[in-house]
């Protein structure tokens, strides 16, 4: 997500490399953990902190604020906004979307006690709805800017929605772009698209151009992300890519401990987007020196840039310039040995033959009752956990929290719910650790309903815990799903699922901002609920800690004769 990121795409760690002409063996060299490699490590991974900023943001920039009906008669006293909206809500805090029918210009024209006197003399039970408002901390929000409360809610929960949707069109389409011309290629579009886009965003001054703009940052972010890590991936050695590919995330929480400490001095939103999205020009030193991807050269047949990509790397740490074979030269010779990655059963398809091939996979998954069983549930999980993840990280204002405390507080949890389920799978598996991490997202969330409202520290602390659980279930559940089915259909069941993934994502703003309009727990109720039936259902799918993955739809199926398949008697072993 992104945080964790459910388009990463999963690594096969235990790939062996084919032997060539000694690039995979000076590749395997300079992957391991030297400075070079951390220097391309870090200039793939900054791009996550301005990743997590495009979608945080919105808890300052989208604030909620206390908001009152305009009245032009009362605006041209010399009152104070606290006696005005005492006239109009009779309160000093609070929202209000209708103003009582008073006669507001002879009110004008007293003071404000006699004013205060006439109203609580004279109640009406006559509203309008307002047309206009005044606001609390005016300028500090894009609600103050385009008037988003009311029956204009929802759009303020567009304007995170449309990054989420960006995230999807993005991995998506990077996703192709990746391919075809190369991870930098699509990495460094993804990064001018932060350059441009982002500083537009803060001074663009109509709401749609502003949707337009949060939308290309949405997509930028997983150009970025996705981009970089699967070029970290393809450059590594294999036995660190587990390791590094947690750390590769680590971008998200220390972003998240970064924005509000930028929030709580910058208060006026715009201001505040500009600081977050100016410094995205240091993006252009990623951009300079990261490398193409050495792999994904020689998968296109250039091995010349992928030798040099090798001399570069070892310039750097000192090492003897390793060199083709036989050439003397970066130059390949056309006596070379044509490497696996460059034969003809790699060359990339026509873009419709490869859609008619994923559909066809795509319909061994519907049509055969198992796969279609584990599927299903896997859909649900994904979504669950999207939506919950997200929704927790954008309620501060249901919960009354101190947002700046909020939202640093997440990003700890970020950062420990990476690590977390190290451990707890050693020893216990993939569908106990799933089933435990669920059970508690939802007990703590349930948890705080029965917190005095009173008491919103403690209803943060709470909320905290069960983000720490829900966000430590997606690295479970992406490796869960890639061992659940077979090589011919992991693709595409990862893939479709990740796409399930952003709908609960793209949900999550309209269920914290409408429903917790509402009632301010009703959001985590909900999610916690959801959380707990997800925990139900994975009980019901086979465990596959220490077995072999299956390759073919036929070993699945066989599998499934002998007992390893979903079914309720999974609960009772679990």
């Amino acid at each position: 997500m992104e945080s964790p990121d459910s388009s990463q795409k999963v690594v096969n760690e235990d790939v062996t490399p084919p032997v060539d002409d000694g690039l995979e063996k000076a590749l395997d060299e300079i992957g391991c953990l030297s400075r070079w490699m951390w220097a391309v490590f870090f200039m793939a991974s900054i791009p996550g902190i301005f990743n997590i900023w495009a979608l945080t943001s919105y808890v300052f920039i989208g604030a909620e604020l206390e908001h009152w009906c305009y009245v032009p008669e009362l605006k041209a006293t010399n009152w104070t906004d606290e006696q005005i909206r005492i006239i109009i809500t009779g309160s000093k805090t609070g929202k209000s979307c209708s103003a009582p029918a008073y006669n507001y210009s002879q009110l004008a024209e007293m003071s404000f006690d006699d004013a205060l006197q006439e109203v609580t003399d004279n109640p009406t039970s006559v509203s309008w709805q307002c047309v206009k408002f005044d606001y609390k901390d005016e300028g500090t929000s894009i609600v103050s800017e385009w008037n988003l409360v009311c029956d204009r809610l929802f759009l303020r929960s567009t304007v995170q929605m449309v990054v989420s949707f960006g995230k999807f069109v993005g991995a998506l389409l990077f996703g192709i772009v990746a391919d075809k011309w190369g991870r930098k290629m699509s990495f460094v579009i993804s990064c001018g698209i932060y350059i441009i886009i982002g500083p537009v965003t803060a001074v663009i001054s109509n709401y749609w151009l502003f949707l337009l703009c949060r939308f290309a940052l949405g997509m930028a972010g997983s150009g970025c992300f996705n981009c970089g890590f699967t070029l970290v991936m393809e450059i590594l050695n294999v036995r660190y890519r587990s390791t590094i590919g947690i750390l590769y995330n680590m971008s998200y929480p220390v972003g998240m401990l970064l924005l509000p400490l930028i929030a709580y001095f910058i208060r006026q939103w715009r201001t505040l987007m500009l600081s977050l999205t100016v410094p995205a020009v240091l993006l252009l030193i990623s951009c300079w020196f990261l490398p193409e991807s050495p792999r994904w050269l020689m998968s296109h047949g250039r091995r010349k840039d992928a030798w040099s990509v090798v001399q570069r790397a070892n310039k750097m740490l000192g090492r003897r310039h390793t060199m083709p074979p036989a050439t003397g030269d970066t130059n390949t010779s056309t006596k070379d040995p044509v490497p696996m990655s460059s034969t003809a059963e790699e060359i990339p398809e026509p873009v419709m033959k490869k859609f008619i091939a994923s559909m066809r996979v795509m319909g061994s998954l519907l049509t055969k009752c198992e796969l279609l069983k584990r599927l299903l549930i896997c859909y649900y999980l994904w979504f669950v956990t999207s939506m919950t993840y997200y929704a927790l990280s954008l309620s501060s204002d249901n919960f009354t929290a101190n947002r700046y405390i909020y939202i640093a507080g997440a990003g700890a949890a970020e950062a420990v719910s990476y690590v977390l389920p190290i451990p707890i799978l050693r020893f216990l598996g993939r569908r106990p650790t799933s089933f435990i991490l669920y059970l508690m997202t939802g007990i703590a969330l349930l948890s705080v309903l029965a917190v005095p409202y009173e008491y919103p520290m403690a209803i943060m602390t709470v909320a905290l815990l069960g983000r720490l659980c829900i966000g430590a279930v997606y690295s479970v559940i992406i490796l869960y799903t890639s061992e659940l089915f077979p090589t011919v259909n992991r693709n595409t069941a990862i893939g479709s699922s990740s796409m399930i993934s952003h709908a609960g994502s793209m949900s999550s703003p309209y269920l914290v901002d409408l429903l917790g309009a509402v009632q301010w727990f009703i959001p985590s109720t909900i999610c916690a609920g959801c959380s707990l039936a997800g925990g139900l259902l994975v009980l019901l799918l086979p465990e596959t800690r220490g077995k072999e993955l299956c390759n073919t739809i036929e070993e699945t199926e066989a599998r499934a004769k002998k007992g390893d398949k979903v079914t309720m008697k999974n609960c009772l072993s679990c």
